[in-house]
């Protein structure tokens, strides 16, 4: 379908995910341009934060490859390690690195609100804007794929430095537990600096020494299906109900800034919620039909979609208003079309190139 290439390897239940993560990120960041129409009451749906699936998804699919080939060879190499590594840095800085380059010439014209200045580009380049403390007022969404980023550094080179021979199965849990802990910690510690949503935000929700507990998650997910596949085959109904009772509780359950349950136990609960979820999903089959085509698609236009959509709400935001706003509805779907198409030339111009290029030196 216009030149986007589908594996047969897919899993369909993950594409599904990828898919409502991505629409609940790009709802999330144009919701406010409803304000007003007859279509207002769709911004107030409460929905899951995209960003955790996508966290949760890469744990579990990362974890599941490392245990995998832990399991034949008895020891993740340096080969596996650095072809991993070049696999995934083609398939995500070319993207990245581009959409960063675009802000810089945007916010240098005025075109979005932003500052060059406040925190210096290099970090950006090297995913260190937000490691221990937060930045702010430029590529904001450049915060969670420096959460990915680390996580896909740091899990490899651990497998790898384990001794030949250990029970992979035995340390990954504890590896997992580790990171979970450290996340909780973490954000009990930089609490003081929270006192409003906007510092709870930077503080607490977009650094990556906050944000690893929901990768680890999704990685202990991956071992609890490898290692205990009757009971995940067997309890996926189960399973999926109680996350997402577990999902509707994070939207009642009242979280005020600067108590212990928003500051700490939150941004853990949600992605536990999801991670509930995979059981059932991960057994669904692909189907040849017009919406599983659909679904596969745009889950290959997430990344894409994921990079462009937060500059498209600010361009319109910033420049587009006065006109904007008089069309109610209609700017809403406007915003959404304008997204589709400029991570269609994303994808087309600069990412598919490079996945080709992978292909042929990986």
């Amino acid at each position: 379908m216009l030149g986007i290439e589908i594996e047969k390897k897919r899993i369909y239940g993950i594409d599904l995910l990828r898919v409502i993560a991505i629409l609940c990120v790009i709802h999330a960041h144009g919701r406010h341009l409803l304000g007003g129409s007859s279509l207002e009451f769709l911004a107030n749906i409460p929905l899951p934060h995209g960003v955790d699936i996508f966290f949760v998804i890469s744990g579990f699919l990362i974890g599941t490859s490392f245990i995998s080939y832990y399991e034949k060879s008895s020891k993740v190499n340096s080969s596996k390690v650095l072809h991993f590594y070049g696999r995934t840095m083609l398939r995500i800085l070319p993207n990245y690195y581009v959409v960063l380059l675009i802000y810089c010439l945007l916010v240098n014209r005025g075109i979005v609100n932003g500052s060059v200045n406040e925190f210096p580009i290099w970090r950006f380049f090297t995913f260190t804007q937000n490691i221990f403390t937060p930045f702010y007022n430029f590529y904001w969404e450049s915060w969670s794929l420096s959460v990915q980023f680390w996580f896909y550094i740091i899990f490899p080179f651990i497998l790898f430095a384990l001794p030949k021979g250990i029970n992979v199965k035995k340390v990954i849990p504890f590896v997992c537990i580790f990171f979970i802990m450290m996340s909780l910690i973490f954000r009990y510690i930089v609490s003081k600096h929270v006192t409003d949503s906007f510092l709870w935000d930077v503080w607490i929700r977009k650094t990556v020494a906050s944000r690893f507990d929901n990768i680890y998650i999704g990685v202990l997910a991956a071992w609890v299906k490898f290692y205990h596949t009757e009971f995940w085959k067997n309890n996926s109904i189960k399973s999926l109900v109680l996350g997402i009772v577990l999902m509707i509780a994070t939207f009642v359950v009242p979280r005020h800034i600067g108590s212990l349950y928003a500051n700490v136990f939150y941004l853990t609960v949600s992605p536990i919620a999801i991670v509930l979820w995979f059981p059932y999903v991960t057994n669904l089959q692909t189907y040849k039909t017009i919406i599983g085509n659909i679904i596969s698609h745009f889950s290959i236009l997430s990344y894409a979609m994921f990079l462009v959509n937060l500059m498209i709400i600010q361009i319109i935001d910033c420049n587009f208003a006065d006109i904007f706003k008089p069309i109610g509805g209609y700017s809403y779907l406007i915003y959404w079309l304008v997204v589709m198409i400029a991570s269609y030339i994303l994808y087309i111009i600069v990412e598919k190139r490079f996945i080709k290029i992978r292909s042929k030196i990986m």
